[in-house]
């Protein structure tokens, strides 16, 4: 390999332009932006203008990326910056499908403070398809509406900078029993999976790349009998990813990367 090979490999994915000249790799950075929908004219709202106007610095002619976060990606230059909006002129829209199969959903108890939000955005990173707040016997806190919509943020933040076209479905909090029950109609023909260090080792390899994959994150403090009977009443299967005892936002983090790896 080249002395810049390695480099090149560690940029794949990032929302940086790459320019190939001999064997130097030359990064022309492009900041990516959100708009609920992409048209010709993009007008950025207040929060993702005052990021670009006022904290990147970012000067009119330069070229940017903007999502929609439905697998919309527009890329174009800098129009009109003002106090309150700027205007990105498109120049290419490409656009994804959304994937129907081989996603990952997490259901996760909610975390006290900050753990929640980090374990959000680096699911966010991993690809999870779908992350939901569930309360437990043994959950230590229950969200609240304005807790969802500053996850919805990180995620968004995450989304951005970690290149993702499709940002994650937030959903929650919801108690144990509403919230599987919405999850498996959304997902019917997910394997269903629930961490627990006395489980069975986990092996994905077993279930086809184009399945959903539903995994269940508990309380630190465990589930309580009626919540493992009712786990077992709806073919959750108990999988242990650690012999260790995790926090919640580790099992879930693990469980994401494990997946992402074995869907490469």
């Amino acid at each position: 390999m080249g002395p810049f090979d390695l480099r090149a490999c560690f940029f794949i994915g990032l929302s940086r332009a790459t320019v190939f000249s001999s064997n130097r790799v030359f990064l022309v950075r492009r900041f990516r932006f959100y708009c609920e929908k992409i048209e010709p004219q993009c007008v950025l709202n207040e929060e993702e203008s005052h990021h670009l106007s006022r904290v990147l610095r970012i000067d009119t002619g330069s070229q940017v990326e903007v999502i929609d976060g439905k697998g919309g990606l527009g890329t174009g230059k800098v129009g009109k910056i003002e106090r309150r909006q700027v205007t990105i002129e498109i120049d290419d829209i490409k656009r994804l499908a959304p994937a129907e199969s081989g996603r990952l959903i997490l259901a996760i108890s909610y975390a006290r403070g900050q753990r929640f939000d980090w374990c959000v955005e680096k699911c966010t990173e991993l690809g999870a398809c779908h992350i939901a707040a569930i309360q437990f016997e043994r959950t230590v806190k229950l969200a609240c509406g304005h807790a969802i919509e500053r996850l919805e943020k990180i995620s968004l933040s995450a989304s951005k900078q970690c290149g993702r076209l499709f940002l994650p479905h937030i959903t929650g909090p919801d108690r144990l029993e509403p919230g599987l029950k919405r999850l498996i109609e959304q997902y019917p023909n997910s394997v269903r999976l629930c961490g627990d260090a006395s489980g069975k080792p986990v092996a994905l390899h077993k279930w086809s790349k184009n399945q959903d994959v539903l995994f269940l994150v508990g309380p630190e403090g465990g589930f309580s009998p009626e919540e493992t009977q009712f786990l077992t009443h709806l073919d959750f299967q108990f999988a242990c990813i650690n012999s260790n005892i995790l926090r919640v936002e580790t099992a879930a983090v693990a469980f994401a990367a494990f997946f992402n790896a074995c869907s490469l």
